[in-house]
């Protein structure tokens, strides 16, 4: 896919608010390790592994170790994660630590995530030490976050992690394709229809599209929008541009050089497919519950 952060990247920071509000940031050096569990609060896997994630959190809380947990699936496709249902699960005590809303996704495709629950170990000084599942079987209570535990005891002895990736698995991401458009280009219910046509056709009917008018050089600059039509995920471009942000027609080219107002069809599925993958569609991604 496109940007999926592996063992050894630097862990790209983020600022997210809470249930309530507050905002909570990442900050590495301030723990002897960091958890990031990408969650849901309606997928049975991430409820599956929910208790074993909250037993290593208490478990290493006093070992300097900070858990945040981040839900970043769009309502539309998950409607239990809006921060009312954060609000219920806090105040039922199901969450220990910071439970964090990415309600623009922009963290989600920062570490390139696929799958919830999906667990990244960092090292105090930013870097990814382990990347995949809790342990190697949502079904089985007694596994106890193995690998998530394992991962935590090589960080806080200064050892390297004997077991560094897994393959996530769990429910795919439910994703938001935001179109954004200025209406003094005339590609934009073009572009809408093609996008719409490229979903059905991958059989990617949990993606939500929101169309975004831009409407002041102001905003192209704050959306970071070099032009109508534009597919962004998580505030990243699907076709990456290094035209300044403008009010003004998009540029795209056609497969064989030439200039057109909309992407071509191959181009954009290829986009949607990589970018917005799901586990299974990783290149050589086995179930670990069937290996």
């Amino acid at each position: 896919m496109g940007t999926r952060l592996d063992v050894g990247d630097a862990a790209p920071g983020f600022s997210l608010p809470d249930a309530e509000g507050r905002t909570v940031a990442l900050d590495p050096a301030a723990s002897s390790a960091t958890v990031v569990v990408f969650t849901a609060n309606g997928c049975p896997y991430a409820l599956a592994w929910h208790d074993r994630v909250e037993s290593v959190a208490r478990d290493y809380a006093d070992r300097g170790v900070r858990v945040l947990q981040v839900l970043s699936n769009d309502e539309t496709g998950a409607p239990l994660d809006t921060v009312d249902g954060m609000r219920e699960r806090v105040g039922r005590g199901e969450v220990a630590g910071p439970f964090l809303r990415d309600a623009d996704q922009s963290a989600a495709r920062a570490y390139g995530v696929v799958a919830t629950p999906e667990v990244f170990v960092i090292d105090p000084s930013g870097v990814v030490r382990y990347h995949g599942s809790p342990d190697a079987d949502h079904g089985d209570p007694s596994l106890d976050a193995r690998w998530l535990r394992d991962a935590l005891d090589a960080v806080l002895a200064g050892n390297e992690v004997a077991h560094p990736r897994s393959a996530p698995t769990g429910c795919s991401l439910k994703w938001r394709i935001e179109l954004l458009w200025w209406e003094g280009c005339p590609s934009h219910h073009d572009a809408a229809e093609l996008l719409a046509e490229v979903l059905e056709e991958l059989g990617r009917h949990e993606v939500t599209v929101v169309e975004r008018e831009v409407r002041t050089p102001a905003e192209a600059a704050e959306l970071g929008f070099p032009g109508s039509p534009t597919f962004q995920v998580g505030r990243i471009d699907l076709f990456p541009s290094d035209a300044a942000p403008a009010l003004g027609c998009r540029v795209y080219r056609t497969s064989d050089g030439r200039a057109a107002p909309l992407p071509d069809r191959a181009d954009l599925a290829d986009a949607v497919r990589t970018q917005l993958a799901r586990p299974w569609d990783l290149p050589g991604w086995v179930d670990p519950r069937r290996s």
